[in-house]
């Protein structure tokens, strides 16, 4: 076992899988902040910061917000000049009341800070990025 540990050729094995695996759980954690953890601390400097921001209004109890979360990460992925944020409503009371969030998920999308557009409930990825492209262009 001492000679295995010794030997040049597994030393070189082992030392690029661990920089494989460092490398993947340190692009996981990028991923995992693609689409930002908003409170009542940050929510209103994120909005302010992104030209344009669509936020996932949302609890952890409810089902069609866990069906609508990887359609948000996807787009997030897909438009980076986007700021896409998501905020526990449960958390958070206060900011849902400030925009009137009554039905959950609610998506919001916010120009130059202030709020422009909303979509109540799970909808498919191509009505959310319809309105979109709309703020976009």
């Amino acid at each position: 076992m001492t000679d295995e540990l010794n030997d040049p050729e597994l030393q070189k094995i082992l030392s690029k899988k661990m920089k494989q695996i460092l490398s993947e759980s340190i692009s996981n954690e990028e991923e995992k902040e693609i689409v930002k953890h908003l409170d009542s601390k940050n929510f209103d400097d994120f909005i302010r910061k992104n030209k344009v921001a669509v936020i996932d209004f949302w609890a952890e109890w409810c089902a069609p917000c866990l069906i609508l979360a990887p359609i948000i990460e996807e787009l997030a992925r897909d438009y980076p000049q986007v700021g896409f944020g998501k905020i526990n409503s449960d958390e958070n009371p206060d900011i849902a009341a400030r925009y009137g969030v009554m039905s959950l998920p609610t998506l919001i999308f916010f120009k130059n800070g202030e709020p422009v557009d909303e979509i109540l409930g799970a909808v498919p990825r191509e009505e959310i990025e319809y309105r979109l492209k709309m703020l976009l262009d």
